[in-house]
């Protein structure tokens, strides 16, 4: 039975498709997701991808370590916003996932308009999952809050800049993770 449904070809003629999927893990609701082929293979590995997104809430450490990260990203930002001293409404804007983090709570629920990008191997050996999800947030608004998943390890936590799970690790350097959060 497949999880991914209303497939469609994209608007701006890259020959990718998007469609939805209902999320049962990090996100409640249904969800975008982007294919970024038009070939069966691909769509057969985004249902993959899909499926092993939907079980995130199964894997505790994995978890943890996206809640950690996003905590660093966050933490980072609301203080660069705060130090250059123009950006008071961003920060404002932030209050709200600051006092849940301090709260306990899981960052990514403030996390919204999350989209699931299906990014097949270059190599073609399409074993391994590996996604990308962007989704807006208060503490990035330009360029989102992007979490890449390779298997069962994060690969990533940061802005949107256009990388995908098979990049080399040290495209993946945040300044933020050389900081414990506060």
């Amino acid at each position: 039975m497949a999880v991914i449904r209303d497939l469609k070809p994209d608007n701006s003629g890259l020959n990718w498709l998007e469609g939805k999927f209902d999320s049962m893990s990090l996100f409640s609701g249904e969800i975008d997701i982007t294919i970024e082929d038009n070939t069966d293979e691909a769509m057969e590995y985004a249902e993959r991808c899909a499926a092993h997104f939907n079980k995130l809430d199964t894997n505790q450490p994995l978890l943890e370590e996206i809640q950690n990260k996003i905590a660093k990203f966050m933490l980072y930002m609301y203080e660069e916003w705060n130090g250059m001293g123009i950006y008071d409404d961003i920060a404002k804007g932030m209050e709200s996932a600051l006092k849940g983090y301090m709260e306990g709570r899981n960052l990514w629920e403030f996390l919204s308009n999350p989209t699931l990008f299906v990014v097949l191997p270059e190599d073609g050996e399409t074993t391994e999952i590996g996604y990308v999800i962007e989704a807006d947030c208060p503490w990035e608004p330009e360029h989102q809050c992007t979490i890449i998943i390779r298997g069962n390890h994060l690969k990533y936590v940061g802005p949107s800049e256009g990388n995908t799970p098979w990049d080399d690790d040290d495209e993946y350097y945040c300044i933020w993770n050389d900081e414990a959060p506060k």
